[in-house]
């Protein structure tokens, strides 16, 4: 079972970088790390930190990103709110009582008064501190297959980094036989050339896409998960009353969670260049164009 994360490492992971307080209306960028909205925007405008290209680096990992890259990170925001709201006492909005009882039929935190009026009459009612820890038992269990979602999606994109990496490592060798492969044919097959590499330029980069396109899913999800546990997390450290709230809702939340493996990419080659059979087909070409040369200079002759 995982255990809770401290609150400063929380509040660490919640912290802009740039303006070193807690992150308002929180952006992540291409790279995974977030910042306060304005404080990015900030940055990126800050005509000090051009690049070529316009491109930015990220202030903590040096990572190139643009603009476009810019996305809201609403669970940390949700993070960020639940960390703010760890002090606040919690209090009945319609009495001003302390929320020291749960109701197990509306999934509320309720105060005596609640208990007597109408609304929850004949419910199941219990003092909060008999129901923590059951809930506390559920919401670390949520953890528990959250984390377990979270490792695999890990794995999931180590994997496709590792594939990445094995296309790549493909195009070269592949590059590199092909070249080889024309060049004592240059001055005849310098256009089959061009063509055979725009090929494998074009499945490369298709294929490149594709794998990229599964590891920003996969990223994403990693984020979405990783700020879902450390939710969970904070919430069993809270009090009683603020674990209690909305408790169901979370739970439910957490367990329909689930992990959707990006679709397979196959990193097997189709661009395929087979030179003996080429070269075969040059020379009856070039045989043919010699022998139409020929029969061009004897009609010259006869005329």
């Amino acid at each position: 079972m995982a255990s809770p994360i401290p609150t400063k490492k929380l509040k660490d992971e919640a912290t802009c970088a740039i303006c070193l307080s807690l992150m308002t209306t929180p952006m992540s960028i291409s790279c995974g790390h977030s910042y306060c909205q304005k404080c990015i925007m900030d940055f990126l405008q800050n005509p000090s930190f051009l690049t070529a290209g316009e491109e930015k680096f990220c202030p903590q990992c040096r990572a190139p990103f643009g603009e476009q890259s810019l996305r809201p990170n609403k669970q940390l925001g949700n993070l960020i709110q639940a960390i703010k709201e760890m002090s606040q006492e919690v209090v009945c909005e319609e009495h001003g009582e302390q929320l020291q009882l749960f109701c197990e039929d509306e999934g509320q935190l309720i105060c005596w008064r609640c208990e007597r009026a109408p609304q929850h009459k004949g419910h199941t009612t219990s003092l909060v501190e008999d129901v923590c820890q059951g809930y506390k038992k559920k919401l670390l269990e949520a953890v528990t297959y959250l984390s377990q979602l979270n490792n695999e999606c890990m794995n999931l994109k180590v994997l496709t980094t590792r594939q990445i990496t094995e296309w790549k490592g493909k195009m070269d060798v592949q590059r590199k036989r092909i070249k080889s492969d024309f060049k004592n044919l240059h001055s005849f097959l310098h256009e089959e050339e061009k063509f055979y590499l725009w090929r494998l330029k074009g499945e490369e980069e298709q294929t490149i896409r594709r794998l990229k396109y599964n590891k920003g899913i996969l990223e994403e999800k990693h984020c979405e998960l990783k700020c879902s546990i450390m939710e969970l997390e904070l919430k069993c450290q809270s009090s009683p009353q603020i674990l209690l709230q909305d408790v169901k809702n979370t739970l439910d939340r957490s367990w329909a969670v689930k992990l959707e493996r990006p679709e397979a990419v196959s990193l097997e080659l189709s661009t395929t260049c087979n030179i003996p059979e080429l070269y075969f087909d040059v020379k009856r070409k070039l045989r043919s164009y010699q022998d139409r040369g020929v029969a061009t200079k004897t009609d010259q002759c006869l005329l």
